[in-house]
């Protein structure tokens, strides 16, 4: 069985969020809502689902999303019951009515998997569509995935995956700020780096508006910190999972990042990297753009 996980904040958007689960062509599935101490609160439209959905809600008493949004997913995550696998929806996100039908349907193929996701489409607040719909290869390995998301082939959100709850219990969520790329790495560490399983026939509507982290322009600080820390990450950590060609690609984007948040210790790092992976004429390169990053 499926369970869809919200951690609510905001009220906005989240009838339709729950409008969209009840019109599901496969109602096997069981809704866990964590209301993050919330001052905007959902009851009255949550009974009105209850009769249409299998719900769950809790409210807790502190507001823990504020210091870590990863906090709050794993406090929701253990409300979970009997369910072997679960989405993180978000409270302003919408599932097209057949992603969960979709889902069983694949379970042949998905079933060996740690991680499946669905094809997406970004829309704004008044549901209006601002992208293409992104498809992905139906097996694909994780790493060659971030390859492409770096070269801005694809893109990715929390919402779209589903993940074997036993391997999410091994792993976790790593606590970036913001989750600003949590779910970039739990798709390569829950797949063990190895292939996910797209299911292209049903989509995930994510909201981008000023009211969500992706839409908002008031943290960008906090996105570049969770981005160099996420890209330290992989190279400090899981170098040996990618291509040369693959680190080489990732080392410049990681740069990219540091470069506007220049720190001794991930200067050092870098330094250190270059030389060690790529010898003496990368990294003295690599100094020289430090030197002009610092003068300008």
């Amino acid at each position: 069985m499926l369970a869809i996980v919200i951690p609510y904040y905001k009220l906005k958007f989240f009838k339709q969020t729950l409008q969209s689960l009840a019109i599901q062509t496969n109602k096997n599935f069981k809704v866990y809502i964590g209301n993050d101490n919330s001052t905007q609160n959902p009851l009255e439209i949550i009974n009105e689902f209850k009769d249409l959905i299998n719900i769950e809600y809790f409210s807790f008493k502190t507001n823990i999303g504020k210091i870590s949004l990863t906090k709050q997913w794993h406090r929701c995550l253990e409300k979970v019951q009997e369910e072997n696998y679960f989405m993180i929806l978000g409270d302003d996100d919408v599932l097209e009515k057949n992603v969960v039908e979709s889902f069983y349907l694949s379970q042949k193929e998905t079933n060996t998997f740690a991680v499946t996701r669905f094809a997406t489409i970004l829309i704004d607040e008044n549901n209006n569509q601002l992208s293409q719909l992104f498809t992905h290869p139906i097996i694909e390995k994780s790493t060659d995935f971030l390859i492409r998301k770096i070269k801005g082939e694809t893109r990715s959100s929390l919402s779209e995956y589903v993940y074997s709850k036993e391997i999410y219990l091994q792993k976790k969520f790593y606590n970036f700020p913001l989750a600003w790329y949590a779910d970039d790495l739990a798709l390569l560490k829950f797949s063990n780096f190895d292939s996910v399983y797209t299911i292209n026939n049903a989509t995930v509507y994510v909201r981008i508006s000023c009211e969500s982290i992706s839409g908002s322009k008031n943290n960008e600080n906090l996105k570049i910190k969770s981005s160099l820390q996420f890209y330290y990450l992989i190279l400090k950590n899981y170098k040996n999972k990618f291509t040369k060609n693959q680190i080489k690609i990732i080392l410049e984007r990681g740069e990219r990042f540091f470069f506007k948040k220049m720190q001794i210790k991930e200067s050092l790092f870098f330094i250190k990297f270059h030389l060690i992976n790529f010898g003496l004429y990368s990294t003295l390169k690599f100094l020289r753009r430090i030197v002009i990053n610092y003068k300008n």
